[in-house]
């Protein structure tokens, strides 16, 4: 019986410890990764009582960050991956929530480690604990010890607030997303998974599990490669990847790029994106150079990992909805009205899920934990859900059709409308690559955000036969390319800062 992610490390680097692990600047096998575990373990041991958190603060780009994730388990701990680019007093913020035992860190990340250092936490160099002789005896006791219930990974995500939100996760939902996603997937070793989310990034975890039940082999995506298209592609065909997984608005970037020929990627299986809708002539670029190649479509967050998957096929009309699979078989949703009613079938309605994948709290934070973390709406189940703030249905075939957040349903000229249903009418535009609307709630005007080969007149013109006359955008910004965050979504609050600048309060 499994206890623990650590039993799928362990069981691979047994079976094959001469097989190489991650394909990274300093490539290691199955072997080396769990004896490195095994020895940060022991060093942490040493200095961190059970059951408690540990930062790990590292460059987020280094594959050396899965050794320090799997010795901080060893050690009967769970660990919080921090972004070391945060700025300092941001750290603090975090640190004040996490309390960590310890921070785990780089060179490059020592000076910034020792200046958020709270009162009471060593700082620990991972190389320096990777030398560790290993105390074999006691990391035998603490994993007897160790329960799916015990809390895993911390994951902090932004907060509507400003303050950070702590994700906890155990190692029960770790292990349930892994094997439900080997399983949808249908993922082998032989499956070569190409790694470009930073580890802080719950996107990185497909990345991480999978391979180490597998023995499948991951590789380090360059930073240079990232942002280079015709560098990328040049890396996914040398290294023979056949898993990629990135937002919809990257796989835009590099189809527009014009570097992608025809069989250009002839490994490359998995087209894995979430987040925003992928227009369907820039998939038709990847699904050309990828002939073996499938574009998978899911619907997840931090706290819920993925809660349904599919495949994309057929051609959708441009700014159709594009499902996102059926559930995984371990998912619920309830799909409830603004009333408190359940929806009927077929009818949209605020998405309630449970399932062993889902978190169950953020961490030490019980008032915004209360709002989301509830119980089921129905009364029916026992049991944590979670209240995502997305509307949806499950379709005639069981398919989920995610519509869009919440609070992006919006009153305009006395109509309720969906913003994501006029995003999606821009981009079924030809030559608009992508866009994105707001709503100045208190002067109740519609924006227009739009990139691409585009004038105004064109675009209403477009528009006008597209949607209902109190969803036409009132005010149009084209620009030469929409601002994005780190992770490659549009940067909406950029885009609300542009509208303020220009004289309108938002």
């Amino acid at each position: 019986m499994k206890r623990s992610v650590l039993d799928y490390l362990e069981n691979t680097a047994k079976r094959c410890p001469e097989r190489m692990a991650w394909d990274a600047a300093a490539p290691f096998t199955f072997g080396q990764w769990w004896d490195a575990a095994q020895r940060i373990a022991s060093s942490l041991s040493s200095r961190c009582a059970r059951n408690t958190p540990v930062a790990v603060l590292m460059n987020p780009r280094s594959a050396e960050c899965v050794k320090v994730f799997f010795g901080v388990w060893a050690a009967g701990c769970f660990y919080a991956p921090l972004d070391p680019m945060l700025p300092p007093e941001r750290l603090k913020l975090i640190m004040q929530n996490l309390q960590p035992t310890a921070i785990v860190y780089d060179e490059e990340s020592r000076a910034k480690a020792e200046a958020v250092c709270p009162d009471g936490c060593g700082c620990v160099l991972w190389s320096d604990a990777a030398q560790s002789p290993v105390d074999a005896d006691k990391l035998a006791q603490i994993r007897q010890t160790v329960t799916p219930d015990h809390l895993a990974a911390i994951l902090y995500t932004s907060g509507s607030t400003g303050i950070p939100k702590g994700v906890a996760h155990t190692q029960g939902s770790l292990m349930a997303y892994t094997e439900e996603t080997i399983e949808r997937y249908q993922f082998t070793e032989n499956t070569v998974f190409g790694n470009q989310s930073p580890f802080f990034y719950a996107n990185s975890i497909i990345d991480i599990f999978p391979p180490a039940l597998l023995g499948a082999k991951a590789c380090m995506i360059p930073a240079t490669a990232l942002s280079f298209p015709k560098t990328l592609v040049n890396y996914l065909r040398q290294k023979g990847i056949t898993e990629l997984t990135m937002t919809p608005s990257s796989f835009v970037q590099v189809a527009n790029s014009g570097v992608l020929t025809e069989n250009c990627l002839p490994e490359l299986e998995y087209m894995i994106m979430s987040g925003e809708v992928m227009p369907w002539a820039q998939l038709a670029v990847w699904m050309n150079a990828a002939p073996k190649g499938h574009a998978w479509n899911f619907y997840g967050s931090t706290e819920m990992f993925s809660v349904s998957v599919g495949k994309v096929e057929g051609n959708y009309e441009a700014g159709q909805l594009i499902p996102v699979g059926k559930p995984f078989p371990t998912v619920k949703i309830r799909f409830m009205t603004d009333d408190g009613a359940e929806a009927a079938p077929g009818e949209a309605g605020e998405m309630y899920v449970s399932s062993p994948m889902v978190s169950q709290a953020y961490y030490r934070d019980e008032e915004r934990s209360r709002a989301v973390y509830v119980a089921d709406p129905l009364g029916q189940e026992p049991g944590v859900w979670f209240r995502s703030g997305d509307y949806g249905f499950l379709d005639a075939q069981g398919q989920l059709n995610v519509l869009g957040r919440k609070d992006s349903m919006v009153k305009h000229h006395g109509y309720r409308m969906e913003l994501g249903e006029v995003e999606a009418a821009l981009r079924s535009i030809p030559g608009c690559l992508e866009a994105c609307c707001l709503l100045d709630k208190e002067q109740d005007v519609l924006w227009a955000f739009a990139a691409g080969n585009l004038t105004e007149k064109a675009l209403v013109d477009a528009l006008k036969t597209k949607l209902a006359r109190y969803m036409l955008p009132d005010k149009i910004v084209l620009l030469p390319e929409l601002p994005h965050t780190a992770n490659m979504k549009i940067d909406r609050q950029t885009l609300r800062k542009r509208m303020t600048e220009q004289g309108d309060v938002c």
